[in-house]
């Protein structure tokens, strides 16, 4: 607990046992309810606590509890793994103050995190976790910090006020609430009718499995072969997230069954991918693009759409055609939810498969998007792949690809450094013309094609992405990226 601690992009994470401990996952509750004690100073603040399957987050989220528990605030413990989106519905439905996630998302099995969302049911917004952090970071320097996470036997908390709620965590059931809620978004009797083909579900060993299922069951008797459908403490020694050679097995499942498509979800639940019929690869961006279109040609909705600066250029295109005003915004689906709050839109998403619709909570969701991905598809009595060639002949044909290398501490910041003065001569020689700064570097090139360098907050890596028409020309942006990073 040497440095101060920060939110990244998406919560605090570390390595389980090393950075993210049980001492540190108390001292982050109790900065949260020092907090909610200054905020809502009136009433008795409420939380909501949910955890995904990683290695002891159950034990995490118990930890916090107690901690919640005992400074007076009323605490919601889910009754088992959940995934994100239907916590955040927890804390809209049970009126909460506060959301706490135990989870590190698609991040790989040795991390765990802590999201924290506002009481509208999505990402908190940076000044809560501005104000979040300072009181945490307060607590790092006083020594008797400790003493809060104790009680004694005459019901007294850490500063020997008398505690009535102790030992009055709330254990609930959180699914029932989101599979009602997530239902009412699609048009179920669409499904109901026109679901006739088989369907691979891959959870990816996280939060989502067996509930995926279920809702899926409940629309249709076409047969559905749920993967990964187990907690497994290493993932199956992939990471949790919906992307390229992560869904080998979910390719490999649909082949197997002849299913016309596979639905795939992160460790958490809250970002989503797909495979195409062919057993093709179809990303986030496919299905902004998809979902996008349907909303704006069938639904006939009006207002902006919100898109992170590393997410595909189809977007604009979109927008372009339908005249609809586009915000692009750093990577991070906070910066997407204060967006979603402040009102007028339709849709947001972000590159790592994180997306929304107009109507939801502000929050992005794989499962929902799972549902009316199939909702377009039994309209449309299309497949996937059918439909995107609709969308390639309506905004042009595109190929996008990310790919995320190890990096050292000490080489991260002198590429940050390095990129932050001007556009590398390399990527210059070859045409980049405009440099992008909102969040990484991102150069354009005359013929609309791009690349970007994003160093990451949250973990050890680079991550660069690049999109073009052509195979060769993304295959030479990226070793355009690795040299430029090796140069550094």
């Amino acid at each position: 607990m040497k440095k101060d601690i920060k939110f990244g992009t998406d919560g605090y994470r570390g390595i389980t046992g090393f950075d993210f401990t049980e001492e540190k996952v108390k001292l982050i509750s109790l900065g949260v309810c020092n907090y909610l004690k200054k905020k809502i100073s009136d009433k008795t603040g409420a939380v909501v606590i949910g955890f995904d399957t990683r290695f002891l987050s159950d034990r995490f989220a118990a930890s916090a509890a107690e901690v919640f528990d005992l400074n007076g605030i009323r605490t919601h413990l889910s009754e088992g793994y959940v995934t994100s989106p239907a916590l955040s519905g927890a804390v809209v439905n049970f009126c909460a103050d506060l959301g706490i996630m135990i989870t590190a998302s698609h991040n790989p099995f040795c991390y765990n995190g802590y999201k924290i969302k506002g009481p509208y049911g999505g990402s908190a917004t940076m000044d809560i976790i501005a104000d979040i952090e300072t009181e945490i970071n307060n607590l790092r320097h006083c020594r008797e910090t400790k003493n809060h996470f104790k009680t004694d036997t005459a019901g007294q908390d850490s500063n020997g006020n008398s505690n009535d709620n102790k030992n009055s965590i709330k254990i609930c059931d959180l699914e029932q609430f989101y599979k009602k809620s997530v239902l009412s978004f699609v048009d179920a009797d669409i499904i109901k009718r026109n679901l006739n083909f088989p369907v691979v579900l891959d959870p990816m060993y996280g939060a989502g499995q067996g509930l995926f299922k279920k809702i899926i069951k409940e629309l249709s008797k076409s047969e559905v072969y749920e993967i990964h459908g187990s907690v497994n403490a290493s993932f199956g020694n992939i990471n949790p997230e919906p992307i390229g050679s992560n869904l080998d097995d979910a390719v490999n499942a649909l082949k197997e069954n002849k299913c016309s498509i596979a639905l795939c979800l992160d460790g958490d639940g809250d970002r989503i991918g797909a495979i195409g019929e062919n057993g093709n690869f179809v990303s986030s961006h496919h299905i902004f693009a998809i979902v996008l279109d349907y909303l704006l040609r069938f639904k006939k909705l009006k207002g902006r759409v919100i898109k992170t600066v590393s997410t595909s250029s189809i977007i604009d295109r979109i927008c372009d055609k339908f005249g609809i005003e586009l915000v692009t915004k750093p990577v991070g689906f906070k910066y997407i939810g204060q967006e979603i709050l402040s009102g007028d839109v339709i849709m947001g998403g972000e590159e790592s498969g994180g997306l929304w619709v107009n109507g939801y909570i502000p929050e992005r969701d794989g499962i929902l998007m799972s549902l009316i991905l199939l909702e377009i598809l039994c309209r449309e009595n299309n497949t996937v792949n059918e439909i995107l060639k609709e969308i390639y002949n309506s905004y042009g044909f595109f190929l996008y690809r990310r790919c995320d290398y190890e990096i050292e501490a000490d080489k991260k910041k002198r590429l940050n450094a390095m990129l932050a003065n001007k556009i590398p001569a390399i990527l210059q020689s070859e045409g980049a013309q405009k440099l992008i700064k909102i969040d990484g570097y991102k150069y354009l090139f005359e013929d609309k094609s791009w690349i970007m360098i994003r160093p990451s907050g949250t973990e050890a890596v680079v991550r660069i992405y690049a999109e073009s028409d052509t195979s060769k020309k993304l295959d030479y942006l990226h070793e355009l990226g690795k040299k430029v990073v090796e140069n550094c």
